[in-house]
């Protein structure tokens, strides 16, 4: 993969983006981008026709379409964001971004060959040459793999008023109350027998579940569903609400869907009709002039010695290869909310609501019951009797209500919460203390995970209770977990963890015993290791994507034991640096900086008397002993040398590459810029 720039090149795109755009051929008196090459990058402008929308890119250009993918982002209308565009034409510009303008004076990319070149982001897979190992199963998303999420074939699925529906020997009428105690619901009455309520819709001989919330307002005649209009599935209804479904596989064929009323004179409320081509009823979702088919990203397992090139799940985005510590959730049963472990307060569930992230029908819904004062879902962990840092986690999604709370205590009012907002998915209530509060209170940005879900979070350094809760639920405002439900209206919950640790790691599931993902271990040793690597001189680079509220990072080190290693090391969220140890005397090169940037470009280069670490294009040198350590011939990938080899923290390595030979300061600045 080689940087190429080329002159007059002016191509269009009707892709939306924001990771590829398939290029639709080279504009009038301007060449193609095909004078780049396979698999080589280079700068791009991307703007729709009338100006609104733009972003300059760093691209992989591939004859394959043929297509730019994505590598990062300089600039764009979407305050230097990625940018998704509408539908149209694009223009796509071969350019040379400001960035690289001012780069080029000062500042020159290596001319050498690298000996080694790890791109996970790129490549979309591990070196051969890699020996990777964790001995359990590990959670990941792979970019591409989704799921059915909510569905509903039915137009104006609540408006059966519309023409959409066509009532025989029946009458419809709006204003009654529906089970949330508002008047979105209809009455239907029979004023004959056999009355109908029905669209046409053509099916494909697979399962389809039919769903509609029924109440009974007067009569004891039957009710029925079909999905065929001819198989007639009776519902014992009752005067309160409840929801109603039937499943069968119909012809392919066009059928009449919908309730019949058997009995003339009988009349019944309805609410929130649903049609899903599949064997169960999901979550309902309300249509109007349109159907619903919507998809989630599925959370993956990988095997145990499986390596995870993990990605963002609502981007699509690469992320690289993922790399953490040994992390235990020491919750049981963390998502059979409905065992007995868990202890509910003043609230229900339903199990099997939704599609959960998993994109199994397994997520609940918990719904505030109209009792008044605390409304929640919680389990009780045993502990030692020391004040550590915990972060527990959930995965929530709105439902009726659109905010949510997380709370972690010690059982005895001690403690601290906070609030979600699950429609804008940020912090909505900042973490408070509860009682004698626990010390370095925190909680991050929620992930969004897509389709509405997000994982939410709180960290706190517990006092020395040996009891410790996790506790969540709802809240109508987003500021409090006291609230009076109306036995309707709640939350999807999904996929509960605590750990012990500052921060969160990827989601373990448990069941009736706590559980252990062990550390990822990637490594080359051997002539794998030697036969790139050069002991008098040379140069290490990596791109590491930073993980928020991680306090440790894991790096990518080139090691040999605790007395001789040459590498990268972090002590917390301020130092980041390089380090050469040999023979146990150790040199360091810190830069230190208030934030941590969102991603870290790291290069070290050593030889005879001099090592120069290079953190986005930052540089400092350091002067070291003549004599070169001869005995490294390991490389760590997201490890600590404490033990050898050990797992620090959690990261994403993007890229690693190695050059035989020890680069200039304007080498290292040019390649960390």
């Amino acid at each position: 993969m080689t940087l190429v720039v080329i002159d007059n090149a002016w191509e269009t795109t009707t892709s939306t983006g924001p990771t590829t755009f398939t290029l639709a051929g080279a504009a009038s008196g301007s060449q193609s981008m095909a004078g780049i090459g396979n698999t080589n990058t280079s700068y791009f402008r991307i703007s729709d026709q009338s100006g609104t929308n733009w972003t300059v890119v760093l691209a992989t250009y591939s004859t394959t379409g043929p297509t730019l993918t994505v590598v990062s982002t300089y600039a764009s209308s979407n305050s230097n964001n990625a940018v998704t565009f509408g539908a149209g034409t694009k223009n796509v510009w071969c350019v040379g971004p400001a960035e690289s303008t001012v780069l080029a004076a000062p500042y020159a990319y290596p001319t050498v060959k690298p000996t080694l070149n790890l791109d996970f982001v790129n490549s979309n897979q591990v070196d051969p040459r890699i020996t990777f190992v964790r001995t359990t199963t590990a959670t990941y998303y792979d970019g591409k793999t989704t799921a059915l999420a909510e569905q509903n074939l039915l137009l104006y699925s609540n408006t059966f008023s519309n023409a959409a529906w066509v009532a025989t020997n029946g009458t419809v009428a709006s204003g009654m109350t529906d089970p949330a105690g508002t008047t979105t619901a209809f009455s239907f009455t029979a004023t004959s027998a056999t009355a109908t309520l029905y669209q046409t819709l053509t099916t494909t001989a697979t399962p389809y579940t039919l769903s509609f919330y029924i109440q009974r307002v007067t009569g004891t005649g039957a009710v029925n569903l079909t999905l065929d209009g001819t198989t007639l599935t009776a519902q014992t209804i009752t005067g309160s609400w409840a929801r109603y479904s039937v499943t069968a596989t119909p012809t392919a064929a066009s059928h009449t869907i919908g309730l019949q009323l058997a009995v003339s004179g009988d009349v019944v409320n309805i609410f929130s009709s649903q049609l899903e081509n599949r064997s169960s009823v999901t979550a309902a979702n309300i249509t109007t002039t349109a159907a619903i088919t919507n998809y989630i990203p599925q959370l993956m397992t990988a095997p145990a010695g499986v390596p995870r090139l993990d990605y963002n799940p609502t981007t699509g985005q690469a992320l690289g290869l993922l790399i953490e510590e040994a992390r235990t959730n020491l919750l049981t049963y963390s998502n059979t909310f409905s065992n007995a472990i868990w202890t509910l307060t003043n609230a229900t569930l339903t199990a099997a609501a939704t599609v959960a992230p998993d994109g199994t029908q397994t997520a609940f819904n918990l719904v505030s019951n109209t009792s008044t004062g605390l409304q929640a879902i919680a389990q009780t962990v045993t502990k030692a009797a020391s004040a550590l840092a915990y972060t527990s986690t959930v995965y929530f999604k709105a439902n009726q209500y659109t905010y949510s709370w997380l709370q972690i205590s010690d059982g005895a009012g001690n403690g601290a919460i906070v609030y979600f907002n699950l429609t804008t998915g940020a912090i909505s209530t900042a973490v408070a203390g509860i009682g004698t509060a626990f010390t370095a209170l925190s909680a991050t940005t929620p992930t969004a995970v897509g389709n509405g879900w997000y994982r939410c979070n709180i960290t706190g350094t517990s006092n020395t209770a040996t009891s410790l809760v996790t506790q969540f639920g709802s809240s109508t405002n987003g500021t409090s977990n006291s609230v009076v439900g109306n036995g309707y209206s709640g939350v999807f919950i999904w996929g509960a963890q605590l750990e012990q640790g500052s921060f969160a790691t990827s989601y373990i599931p448990t069941l009736a015993s706590q559980v252990t993902r062990n550390a990822d271990q990637a490594s080359m040793t051997g002539t794998n290791f030697s036969s790139w690597y050069n002991q008098s001189q040379g140069s290490l680079y990596c791109n590491v994507s930073v993980e928020a509220g991680n306090a440790f990072q894991a790096l990518p080190m080139v090691i040999y034991n605790n007395t001789t290693n040459i590498g990268f090391y972090n002590s917390s969220t301020s130092n980041i640096g390089a380090e050469f140890r040999n023979n146990g005397t150790t040199y360091s090169s810190s830069l230190f900086f208030q934030t941590y940037p969102a991603t870290l470009n790291l290069a070290l280069t050593y030889s005879s008397g001099s090592f120069n670490f290079c953190r986005n294009g930052v540089n400092n040198n350091y002067s070291i002993p003549t004599t070169m350590p001869s005995n490294i011939n390991y490389l760590a990938i997201g490890g600590a040398f404490t033990g050898f080899w050990q797992a620090g923290g959690i990261a994403h390595i993007r890229t690693i590459t190695y050059y035989p030979q020890a680069l200039s300061s304007a080498n290292l600045q040019a390649l960390t810029s």
